[in-house]
């Protein structure tokens, strides 16, 4: 095809998508989709603070610049984040594709079915940090299989790695992928192991790659140095190594992965299931079943594809979590590229007697996707979502002067924390989440945010309530109701 055309159709993939988010964008905050962490992210992005586990400082960095932008709410512009996070994930997949398959009908359906996929699209809508792990997956799969190696490349790979990594651990899970590439392919079929040259450039190549992972990991003395300002929101105050190695390594969740038993990973397994064909739909496993059965081949791109959703889907399920499908996106990412192959298969069995078979294939597999995006919309549209925005307002006016509100739950904290923090509504109230209570830097952090209430060294709820007798005391309403019930 000329120039102009391999330019119009990313263009016009990119354009389609965007639209398509910008269209269902969530205006501000929202509870939708299970993103109850949006209000923690941007508060510590907005307050210079840190966020939960592992404290996300790349994403910090990059929702920083975003939080500068002259429109909409601090939220709005975290979400515009994650929705070019998105579109940018899917032109990379195209990239990859169109790289790998030399052809642009597959390399259009793949990036097309990655960011229609209901989950894909629906964190790119919200603010989340999923949205910019799946950009980093989608350009460390191009950079250690479909990209041009070179020492240039190795250390951009490398570099990037140790970015994703700052927003995300589960790209841990890429890390054979930097050891298996068009270099280690070679040297398996050809026998080169014991060629002192090839071993050598292969090994200069890991070790370029190993030093831009640890260069891009410096990423991480944001969080000392951002810990240091004694933001409102401060997780583990890591400012000494036991708060930043308790925040990096994510201790708290290490529980999650304790309760497994034969009824968990029965369920779990089933959910899997429903899960891939809500998301694939039956065509979308049709494509993948073709690729299984008649194109499968041990090639890197393959290989590589099927160890993100071998991996990817077993830590879906044995993390106890309410989101652990969201982990699933890169097994989503490896799925829309078999998609994009079996699609091309399809439309190249073109009968000789039927000289209009491959276009008919190629407008009818685009217009399914095209109507099943369509008829998608008024399920995935939070353009009209003020849910939160009307629940956080309810309780902060309703709250009396100086009172101390209790919290518990992510949505019903964070969301306070939001408005309370970032927009610094209503300086004269306190916002104590009993959830962390038991935990020391939590304390020193209420102690450093409300200097004139009493806190006391291993408090629970009513401590803090005999303690500070002079101020109003209010429990929130259960499920979520916006009502304070308060005692003077």
């Amino acid at each position: 095809m000329s120039r102009p055309t391999r330019i119009l159709i990313p263009f016009l993939i990119g354009f389609f998508l965007g639209a398509l988010y910008l269209s269902t964008l969530a205006p501000g905050l929202t509870w939708a989709f299970d993103s109850a962490d949006g209000g923690d992210l941007i508060t510590a992005a907005a307050t210079g603070g840190v966020p939960h586990p592992s404290g996300y400082p790349t994403y910090l960095l990059l929702a920083s610049l975003f939080l500068k932008l002259p429109f909409g709410s601090l939220a709005y512009r975290t979400n515009l984040l994650s929705c070019v996070c998105t579109v940018a994930a899917a032109l990379v997949i195209y990239k990859i594709v169109r790289s790998m398959d030399h052809s642009m009908f597959s390399a259009a359906i793949a990036a097309l079915a990655f960011g229609t996929f209901p989950l894909v699209w629906s964190q790119a809508i919200l603010t989340e940090v999923n949205a910019l792990n799946a950009l980093f997956a989608a350009f460390l799969l191009y950079f250690f299989i479909a990209g041009v190696s070179n020492p240039r490349m190795d250390w951009i790979g490398g570099i990037t790695m140790g970015l994703g990594l700052g927003n995300h651990l589960t790209l841990l899970f890429f890390l054979p992928l930097m050891f298996f590439d068009k270099a280690y392919e070679e040297m398996l079929s050809i026998y080169k192991w014991f060629d002192k040259e090839t071993l050598l450039s292969y090994i200069k190549r890991i070790a370029r790659r190993v030093a831009g992972l640890l260069l891009g990991l410096s990423v991480y003395l944001v969080i000392p140095l951002r810990a240091r300002t004694q933001a409102p929101v401060n997780w583990g105050n890591a400012i000494s190594w036991d708060g930043l190695i308790w925040l990096v390594s994510g201790k708290m969740y290490w529980g999650r992965l304790d309760d497994l038993n034969g009824n968990y990973l029965s369920s779990g397994l089933q959910v899997w299931s429903h899960f891939l064909l809500q998301q694939l739909g039956v065509f979308g496993l049709l494509l993948v079943f073709i690729v299984l059965a008649v194109l499968f081949k041990p090639s890197r791109l393959y290989l590589a594809t099927c160890w993100l959703i071998l991996i990817y889907s077993v830590f879906s399920i044995l993390y106890y979590s309410p989101d652990s499908y969201v982990y699933l996106i890169p097994a989503l990412m490896a799925l829309a590229i078999w998609m994009g192959l079996g699609s091309n298969w399809i439309a190249e069995r073109s009968p000789d007697k039927f000289p209009y078979f491959k276009p008919a294939a190629i407008f009818g597999i685009s217009a399914f996707l095209v109507i099943r995006t369509i008829l998608a919309i008024p399920a995935m549209n939070l353009s009209a979502d003020h849910t939160v925005e009307r629940y956080a307002q309810l309780i902060l006016t309703s709250a009396p002067a100086r009172a101390v509100i209790f919290t518990e739950g992510d949505e019903a904290t964070f969301s306070l924390w939001y408005f309370h923090y970032a927009y610094r509504q209503r300086p004269d109230i306190a916002v104590v989440c009993d959830d962390l209570l038991v935990q020391p830097w939590y304390r020193d952090v209420l102690r450093q945010n409300y200097p004139d209430l009493v806190i006391p060294e291993h408090p629970q709820e009513q401590d803090i309530i005999s303690d500070n007798a002079q101020r109003p005391m209010c429990q929130l309403a259960p499920d979520l109701q916006a009502s304070l019930n308060c005692s003077p």
